[in-house]
């Protein structure tokens, strides 16, 4: 039976809870057991994990996933799975995949810390006007060393705002996907590895995709957890359609630190949990790492950072294709933005995570491109080439975090990306350039 089905089937017949109990109960305050008895601690004046703690969070997050469960929002009741059902789960779970098509195929998978890293570009589901679609997901296209695409949303069709599970809901989702197609044939890359529908928050979107095939066996669709430890049935429906048409499902992995998963150590222990219950629950073939500070949002941060770092560690013992989200606070045309670039990338690649991005102003403004992408895959190339260490690049994070601090809760959104770039050519202009190359000089010194 189809996993999706399961674990419908199980929580029509689960436990009903409230889900006010079940964030406080089921959640947070078993979280804080877990970080206990696990020690399982984040120090904020010492922030270098130590790389022995990810058995304890691989150990913490598993113990969780079986007591908890997954929570159905649409019934109130929860899916559970025994130990036995997740042990088998990772077992069968392919830690390489193929993903994308012909010529333009590429490998995902588990990473050791000085394994090639799989670079996905593109601003990620940030609103982007439908008139500069095609070329800013294009300009990422470009860039030979980024490995697939996960590009903007469109909010707005013809002159009217997107309304959720509604006709417009659909179409955004067929213009965002006929936009791509036009970008990857224009960049000579047609079978480019997609993650796509971003222009849809529930099921309408994929759905509509899958159907017209722009959503393509070899592509993916994003498959939330939505927070924590839930699903609804629109990610079970995405989910069910995926695997039957081919479509790999990239679970987000989401957590929001300082909220119910409560602060990184737990945030870190909750990711691991909502990993295991996506790859049995939903299928999925790979998973975005992404923590948001309930404050600050961005995975720049020391407290993100810290939890990227610390999942990626744990992974060891799940190996499984993990993606590390580089959403800095600020934008295009910033120097703290690439210093966020930087930092993020830095801790990801040697903590063996993937990496997507990077995303500018937190997703909100498309202030970004595909040169900025290729700044982040260059640095995580170099990375890898030299060996640097893991407490070496933690302490090159740390210093470069001294240098946007001031900057994540006042951040610069930058400029849009028909000022970064000459659209016409897409190309990006030099002043733009220069600033990247300038940064690219001034971190090399110290690797």
């Amino acid at each position: 039976m189809a996993r999706q089905l399961i674990a419908e089937f199980r929580a029509r017949t689960g436990e009903y809870v409230e889900q006010k109990r079940f964030d406080l109960e089921r959640v947070s305050k078993r979280v804080a057991e877990l970080e206990k008895e696990h020690g399982v601690h984040f120090d904020p004046s010492s922030p270098v994990p130590d790389e022995s703690l990810g058995k304890a969070v691989f150990e913490a997050g598993f113990t969780l996933a079986v007591e908890a469960g997954l929570y159905l929002v649409d019934e109130s009741r929860v899916a559970k799975f025994s130990e036995e059902e997740l042990r088998e789960a990772l077992t069968n779970a392919r830690n390489r995949i193929v993903v994308g098509r012909g010529r333009d195929a590429g490998t995902l998978g588990y990473r050791e810390p000085g394994d090639r890293v799989f670079v996905f570009g593109g601003l990620a589901g940030t609103p982007t006007p439908l008139e500069f679609f095609v070329e800013s997901a294009a300009s990422y296209a470009l860039v030979p060393r980024v490995d697939g695409i996960d590009h903007g949303s469109v909010q707005a069709v013809m002159g009217e705002m997107v309304r959720s599970g509604a006709p417009s809901e659909v179409l955004a989702g067929l213009r965002e996907m006929e936009s791509l197609r036009s970008a990857l044939r224009m960049a000579g890359r047609p079978g480019m590895h997609v993650l796509g529908a971003e222009s849809s928050v529930g099921s309408v979107g994929s759905l509509g995709a899958m159907s017209l095939g722009l959503l393509r066996r070899g592509d993916a669709q994003l498959l939330p957890v939505l927070n924590e430890l839930k699903t609804d049935y629109h990610q079970l429906v995405k989910a069910y359609v995926g695997s039957l048409r081919g479509v790999l499902g990239a679970a987000l992995v989401d957590p929001i630190v300082g909220g119910f998963a409560r602060g990184p150590a737990g945030s870190a222990i909750v990711s691991v949990a909502e990993i295991l219950l996506a790859l049995v629950a939903y299928g999925a073939s790979y998973f975005l790492v992404h923590p948001v500070h309930i404050v600050k949002k961005a995975t720049s941060t020391i407290e993100c950072m810290w939890v990227e770092s610390v999942v990626g560690l744990a992974n060891r013992y799940m190996r499984l294709p993990l993606v590390g989200d580089v959403w800095p606070a600020n934008g295009g045309g910033t120097r703290e933005y690439l210093y966020e670039v930087a930092a993020n990338t830095l801790v990801a690649v040697v903590s063996g995570l993937n990496l997507l991005g990077p995303v500018p102003a937190n997703g909100t403004q498309p202030n970004g491109g595909g040169v900025d992408a290729m700044f982040m895959a260059g640095l995580a190339d170099r990375i890898v080439e030299e060996n640097v260490g893991f407490n070496k690049a933690w302490g090159l994070a740390l210093e470069l975090y001294k240098r946007y601090e001031a900057r994540i809760m006042s951040p610069d959104p930058g400029k849009p990306f028909w000022e970064l770039y000459d659209v016409k050519k897409i190309t990006p202009r030099k002043e733009w350039l220069e600033t990247i190359n300038e940064t690219i000089r001034e971190i090399a010194q110290y690797i």
